[in-house]
């Protein structure tokens, strides 16, 4: 980081927030260079700069952290607990509370693959749709399977004033009492799975991300956690627009 850079990557690689995040910070007028405010998201520093964010001041990061959780039901993907939900940095040891961040969402009511880091411009590219990583997922269902259902599913339907779609859909077990059903999602929008399904009157029992890109689920247990190997870390960037 010897060049001058974007003051927004400099704030996302030194771990304190999300370059989306980093951007409002910076809008908002909390962000000093060298003692004054910079409210410009083209602005540039490098490393002599001194950049502070309400009173903090930033250093970029020697270490990255990445992670891959699995996030158990009731649990937030945010930086704190609710009254009624804790969040999901309670799984991990103090150290890696202080420095991660969740990279993209999972709702409290459902399951499976997390993945965080102090990194904000992994974080950035796992969220943000232009990236297209690929997210699959395992849920149960209660209800019957239409004709259409797989076709339609797949196909799209305006759910709200919003086109919702599956990449792909593979029936698990046909059975109105717990149907089973492999999907696919490309980017993702908010319940996505959930509001697609319940428009084909089926009912989400349990929903579990088993994939995120070239990351799986397997090999953890709810609740434990591990660090991504550099081999795997690569092979994932390298899968963010993998449709296969």
């Amino acid at each position: 980081m010897s060049e001058a850079i974007r003051l927004q990557k400099y704030i996302a690689q030194s771990g304190f927030a999300s370059r989306r995040r980093a951007e409002d910070l910076i809008v908002s007028g909390r962000i000093l260079v060298n003692g004054a405010v910079v409210s410009e998201l083209g602005a540039r520093v490098d490393l002599m700069d001194k950049v502070v964010v309400d009173g903090k001041r930033l250093r970029p990061l020697v270490r990255k952290v990445y992670l891959a959780i699995y996030k158990p039901r009731g649990f937030v993907c945010s930086a704190v607990s609710s009254k009624k939900f804790p969040s999901f940095l309670t799984l991990l040891p103090n150290a890696l509370r202080r420095v991660v961040h969740h990279a993209g969402r999972l709702d409290v009511s459902s399951e499976g693959l997390l993945l965080a880091s102090n990194d904000g411009e992994f974080t950035y590219f796992v969220a943000h749709p232009k990236f297209e990583v690929c997210k699959k997922y395992e849920v149960e269902t209660r209800g019957y399977f239409s004709r259409n259902f797989q076709e339609q599913s797949c196909r799209g339907v305006r759910v709200d004033g919003e086109w919702l779609r599956f990449a792909s859909l593979q029936i698990v077990r046909d059975d109105p009492k717990r149907g089973r059903v492999i999907i696919r999602l490309i980017g993702g929008k908010n319940r996505e799975i959930r509001r697609l399904l319940q428009c084909f009157s089926l009912q989400v029992t349990r929903l579990k991300r088993i994939c995120i890109g070239s990351v799986e689920l397997k090999g953890l247990r709810s609740g434990s956690w591990r660090h991504l190997r550099p081999s795997e870390f690569q092979q994932f960037l390298r899968s963010g627009k993998d449709r296969g």
